[in-house]
Formats: C-alpha cells, structure tokens, sequence
C-alpha cells in the first residue's frame, strides 16, 4: 500500500474508512511485485526444509481462501488467480503447495471453475478445506459432513496429502453443534449424529493426512482425549501387520521367503516408499533392506489385506546358529523409523518388532 498498491478499505461488501481493514486490487502490478520479492526469499530460505510439511497458496483474500467476503466481495479473475499460483510454483520446487477449496470454487463461472482445479491437479497441488462443521453449510452439505467440494479432493488424495481444519472450536461449541442442542443446525440438519461424528466423517471423506481445529489446545484436549487419539492414528496411514509366516529353519547361502498381511487403517495411503528392514540376530548381526510394497496399501481397497512376499538371500558367511527374526519399516529419505500398530512389548530399543526368537540358522550344504 505505502509503495503505491491499488486496493481499498472494505467490509462485508462496503466501503470503509481507513481504521477498517484494507484490501489490495490483487492483480495491480506493484502488488504482484512485492508478492514475488516476498516469494522468492521466503522460498530461498525455507523450500525442501525437512520439517515443512506444505506451503499454503494463501495470497488472495480473506485469510488466504481466495474469496473476499469479509472485504469488498469483489471477486478475482480467473487469470489473477492462476498467476498467483504461478508464482508459487515458480518458486517453491521441492516443498509440496497445498491451497484451499474456496480459492477455486469462489470463480462463479464453472467453466473456469473447472479449468483452474485441472491445472491444481496437473501441478501437483493439494487441497485444503478449512469449513468442517461452518453453520452456514450444515444446511447445505451435511450429507457430505459439512464438505462442500469433495470432488476436488477426490482428484489429489490418492498422489499427495490433503489437510482439513474444524470450523473455529469455540464457535462450534456456542451455536450448540458440537453435542447437538437443541434448536441448533445439527439438530437440524445433522441427522443424529454429533460434532464428533462430522469430523470422523470429514476425516474419512477427504482422506486427510494433515487435521486440525481453530481453538485453543486446553479446551479441545479437555472436552476430547479419546477422540484426539483416535483421529491421530486414522488420520493419513495407520499400519497393522496381521499375520508373518517364515521358515522354521534357513540356510547359509539360500533364499528365505517371510509372507506379511498388512492393512492400512488409515485414511490416506503413505506418499513415500518405505523399506521393509528384516534382522537376523544372533551369533551375528544382519540386516536385508526389502521393498515393502507399502504405496499399494490404499485405505480403499476392496480388500483391505494386501498379502506381500518378501525373498532374500541369507549371506554366505552368516554363522550357523539360533537366530531372532526381527522387522520395522523404515523411511530412507527421512531416516525415521515407521511405527506399526502392533503391542509395543515385542518392539526392541531399535525400534524392530520380533517375529521370532528361534530359529537354526545352518551351515552350507556340502
């Protein structure tokens, strides 16, 4: 604005005097130049950091949704808001871009609409939605659990993360939606079911990896401790290994076939390979990094088992004697070990999960 910005003072659609908040024309051109001044050195210094997880595209509109309801309720170009996002991607080439629903749906042509989420899909974008449980849309959407737009995340889930926030958790809890008062749009329109329910449902709808609520954390982990629990495991992947067969007996210089049933639990598939790392131990230590298969572990599958045939061959100067059978997976990328849902008392200070405790390791055959 100091430098010469177009835009104006604006609330809920009127003009207002300059204490009330103000608004930049988005595609006015000294804008656009401090937007990539800002970019550029923000993603010099933080792009492919290993702890950030995704970057919002969050430079137009009220809180970065790309509508203007609160402001002027004028609404962006469709050429202005592919630009942004250009210049995000021009910019950020390691760290994921997530951007949220409301940044395309707010386009009133469905044409465009439609051309804008393509292009989001083909760039390798995600999506966020930031509406669970707004009262507004209960009326509207509660059959997809308050969801406006699941077509788009239906388009990204199964390539790359998606997040998804609760409406702000104090509102939700006053207009009585959270445990269904009376009177209240659950009621209404909720069918039965109960705040909770709907952030199950969302969770579940749009296979989120990435949740969380608009609040403050006393509150929520007060009012909800078991639920936390259980939406941090479903949310993105959650594995349990149901079932290993394994020799009983190996010998030095041949292959040793172990067959695992795995079920995804989760929501979301995992983004990255990850290895399956078995361990002989004994007389001698060692360890067989194997494709786990895990990218074909999807939430979805008709059947959730997915049975895997890991072979290895077991080295040829490994000493004969009783060895423990140990496995975990792990992330080579992340160099972090990938728990599994299974009793914690059988995994090791390695974080290795015993498979077996004896068995005869012998010699080569003659």
């Amino acid at each position: 604005m100091e430098a010469g910005a177009k835009g104006g003072y604006y609330r809920s659609g009127q003009p207002v005097g300059p204490d009330g908040p103000w608004e930049p024309a988005f595609d006015d051109p000294v804008f656009l130049e401090k937007l990539e001044n800002f970019l550029r050195a923000f993603a010099a210094r933080y792009d492919g950091k290993p702890w950030l997880r995704y970057v919002d595209i969050g430079s137009i509109g009220d809180w970065g949704e790309g509508h203007t309801y609160s402001g002027s309720r004028k609404e962006c170009s469709y050429e202005t808001r592919k630009q942004h996002v250009d210049l995000h991607l021009k910019y950020f080439k390691v760290s994921p871009l997530v951007i949220s629903d409301d940044y395309v749906y707010s386009l009133s042509n469905p044409q465009q609409r439609e051309a804008l989420h393509r292009y989001i899909v083909e760039k390798g974008i995600s999506y966020r939605d930031d509406s669970i449980l707004v009262n507004g849309y209960l009326s509207g959407h509660a059959g997809t659990w308050t969801v406006r737009s699941p077509d788009f995340f239906a388009d990204v889930w199964r390539q790359r993360p998606t997040v998804f926030e609760l409406e702000h958790y104090g509102s939700v809890k006053r207009q009585g939606n959270w445990v269904t008062a009376p009177g209240s749009s659950l009621e209404k329109f909720g069918k039965g079911k109960s705040g909770a329910d709907f952030f199950r449902g969302a969770l579940g709808l749009l296979h989120a990896t990435y949740i969380g609520y608009h609040g403050y954390a006393h509150e929520w982990f007060a009012d909800n401790p078991a639920l936390t629990v259980e939406l941090l495991n479903r949310c993105g992947y959650w594995y349990f290994l149901h079932q290993v067969e394994l020799p009983t007996a190996l010998r030095v210089g041949e292959p040793c076939m172990i067959r695992m049933a795995w079920e995804n639990r989760g929501v979301a598939p995992a983004y990255h390979a990850y290895v399956l790392r078995i361990r002989l131990e004994g007389l001698d230590t060692r360890d067989f990094d194997l494709d786990s298969r895990n990218r074909g572990w999807m939430p979805d599958a008709v059947d959730p088992v997915h049975v895997e045939d890991y072979t290895f061959t077991i080295p040829a100067d490994l000493k004969p004697g009783r060895y423990a059978v140990k496995a975990k997976l792990y992330a080579l990328a992340e160099k972090r070990d990938v728990l599994l849902a299974l009793d914690p008392s059988i995994r090791d200070a390695g974080n290795y999960y015993t498979l077996a405790t004896d068995i005869a390791v012998s010699a080569r055959r003659d």
